[in-house]
């Protein structure tokens, strides 16, 4: 009997750490979307829901910038612009009827214009250029 407990509290463990690897991308509910303007110009706008970070939804922008530039054949982009804002997000209430509070969340939004370009058509080491590959490479960390 001794040896099924230990059984059941090893494939327990294993199946709460592999509940929480999946919450931690379940709770991950940033969606970017890329525009191309035309052949080396894109726009990308990434929004998040209220558990969301501006930090997280900038990330994603950024990464999404990097995968559409190595899609397209290029290496690096450039930020040409970005727009950071918060919006009102949901609001939730607690409390008694004699000390109620109300909290709202703010929902974290990122439009980034960036410029792709091909390896040799600009300086790698000029300042504001990102290698796609590099902001790739941090993302997997």
């Amino acid at each position: 009997m001794d040896q099924t407990w230990k059984k059941a509290l090893v494939v327990g463990l294993f199946s709460f750490l592999a509940g929480c690897t999946s919450l931690g991308s379940a709770l991950n509910t940033v969606q970017t979307m890329p525009r191309m303007l035309d052949d080396h110009t894109v726009v990308i706008s990434g929004s998040g829901a209220g558990t969301d970070s501006m930090s997280s939804v900038r990330q994603a922008v950024f990464r999404t910038a990097a995968q559409t530039a190595k899609s397209s054949g290029y290496q690096y982009f450039l930020v040409l612009n970005e727009q950071k804002t918060e919006v009102p997000g949901p609001s939730s209430s607690y409390g008694s009827k004699q000390s109620r509070r109300t909290y709202q969340l703010a929902e974290p939004r990122d439009e980034v214009t960036a410029r792709f370009y091909r390896a040799g058509e600009i300086d790698p080491n000029q300042t504001g250029l990102f290698n796609a590959d590099s902001v790739l490479a941090e993302s997997v960390r």
